[in-house]
């Protein structure tokens, strides 16, 4: 009998009433102030910082110019999980995304599993999108110090200071193995604007994904009016073949949870059955096509060996900036073609492009990282509304009505991470865990289509005495059926 119980525990499944019972409530919960568009941008903003600004280096290296058809794969298997989630926000309009999802669907113990699979996601993904907003700051100011200095002795004192703030070496950790001071910087300025209130965030999302886009539509536009894109740099296409095409989609599949984001905030959203549909699948086409181009450009405007892991956009420029397409193959290219002062220059529109973008991928790392640590508290939010984490993180606040307790413990553990933990084993955890959040939603919908959601809780005993008080919840008028038809009601019909 205990474990039957145990086992009840386990399987239980919230109550669709239940579930939307905060929805009903909306007054008294979070605040509804945001519209479609803004869905759309807080989607864009939370994905494309992460996947173009960090991964086009790493990515390039498994898969080559195949990195490409790695972007697109996800963007098309992601396309059918976009279209699960959105039919799951329009009829669970409640913040909490896959975990409220995986609860009403599969049960209790399974929605707290996705919810530590969205921590994994949400908190490591701040913390990768932090650690390469370091990067890209200290590129920028590298760049200002060599070029006002004109590389003179005194430049190394700032350069040297510089290097600790993001590679600062840890006493006592095997040799090589770094702290990036920096990222906490970003990490607590977000961490700020978030607590202000989601109305005011909206705002400063907004202001920083249109300034992304607008950089990484200049990438476009000056590496093919230059036509320094190098069909020769694209040959041989799959260098390692479908295996390195297949762990190239695998490494970058966390640039896709930016439609997750979307999902956690549909407590907060106007109208959410119809405008939650449409930033989760808009967002998620924008991104795709986003990535496809942007990682074309950048792997055809220079070798894959030039381009690095930490700022491969602004290598690529510098590199055509500074060399001819013959040069950038030798030996020592990297010395020659990566530096902003060079001389002669070849391209000045990409030579001051380069520091523009330098200094532009901080407003989208900015805003990757922003969209991140805002939807981790509301993760929490929600569990701790269920009893399934602590309640000071159901708590909201007064004035501006979100989960400051929640803001606080994310950003201390995510600028904990960022500044110790390496960007590519942080990139890998959080790929695992937003695959495995993606397979309980998309088999969620199953789920909720072949099975009746109940309108009310029942314990053990009701499932034996009183088996027709169960409600029919029909999907379609052929596809109707009742709970009562199903003798094990916590368990599948197949």
């Amino acid at each position: 009998m205990p474990l039957r119980n145990l086992a009840w525990l386990m399987s239980r499944r919230k109550p669709l009433s239940e579930a939307m019972s905060s929805e009903e409530d909306s007054r008294k919960g979070l605040k509804r102030s945001l519209s479609a568009f803004d869905l759309i941008l807080y989607g864009v903003g939370s994905s494309v910082g992460a996947g173009i600004y960090c991964l086009v280096g790493i990515g390039a290296e498994l898969a080559g110019p195949g990195i490409a058809i790695s972007f697109l794969t996800c963007g098309m298997a992601c396309i059918f999980t976009s279209l699960a989630y959105a039919e799951f926000a329009a009829r669970i309009p409640v913040t909490g995304s896959a975990y409220i999802y995986a609860y009403v669907s599969f049960g209790e113990f399974y929605g707290w599993i996705v919810g530590w699979f969205l921590t994994l996601g949400y908190g490591f993904t701040a913390s990768v999108v932090a650690r390469s907003w370091a990067e890209y700051l200290a590129n920028f100011i590298h760049d200002g110090i060599v070029y006002a200095t004109d590389g003179n002795d005194d430049s190394e004192v700032y350069l040297g200071f510089l290097e600790y703030l993001t590679r600062f070496p840890i006493p006592f950790v095997a040799e090589g193995y770094t702290c990036s001071p920096l990222s906490v910087v970003i990490i607590s300025l977000c961490t700020y604007i978030n607590v202000a209130g989601a109305e005011e965030s909206s705002r400063f999302n907004n202001a920083m994904t249109v300034l992304n886009i607008s950089v990484l539509a200049f990438v476009i536009v000056a590496g093919f009016g230059t036509q320094t894109v190098n069909v020769d740099n694209l040959d041989p296409f799959f260098p390692h073949g479908i295996a390195g095409v297949s762990q190239g989609a695998g490494l970058v599949f966390f640039a896709f949870i930016g439609f997750d984001m979307v999902a956690c905030l549909s407590e907060e959203v106007i109208r959410p059955e119809v405008n939650m549909p449409i930033g989760i699948v808009g967002s998620l086409l924008i991104c795709t096509g986003i990535y496809v181009t942007i990682s074309l450009v950048v792997v055809g405007m220079a070798p894959v060996e030039l381009l690095g892991v930490d700022v491969p956009i602004t290598n690529a420029l510098f590199a055509n900036a500074c060399c001819t397409h013959n040069q950038q193959l030798l030996d020592n290219a990297s010395e020659q073609c990566l530096n902003s002062i060079c001389s002669p220059v070849l391209h000045s529109i990409l030579l001051y492009g380069g520091r523009f973008v330098s200094f532009g991928a901080i407003f989208g790392l900015t805003s990757g990282t922003f969209t991140s640590l805002m939807g981790q508290p509301r993760i929490w939010y929600r569990m701790a509304q269920d009893g399934l984490f602590f309640k000071m993180f159901a708590n909201l606040n007064e004035v501006t009505q979100v989960p400051t307790a929640g803001m606080i413990v994310t950003g201390v553990g995510a600028s904990f991470l960022a500044c110790f933990v390496e960007l590519s084993a942080l990139a890998n955890l959080i790929s695992l865990g937003t695959l495995m959040v993606f397979t309980f939603v998309d088999a969620g919908v199953i789920i909720l289509r072949l099975c009746p959601l109940y309108d009310k809780e029942h314990t053990p005993s009701s499932v034996e005495n009183n088996d027709d008080e169960f409600q029919e919840f029909p999907v379609s008028p052929d596809s109707s059926r009742k709970i009562h038809d199903n003798p094990h009601p916590h368990s599948w019909p197949f």
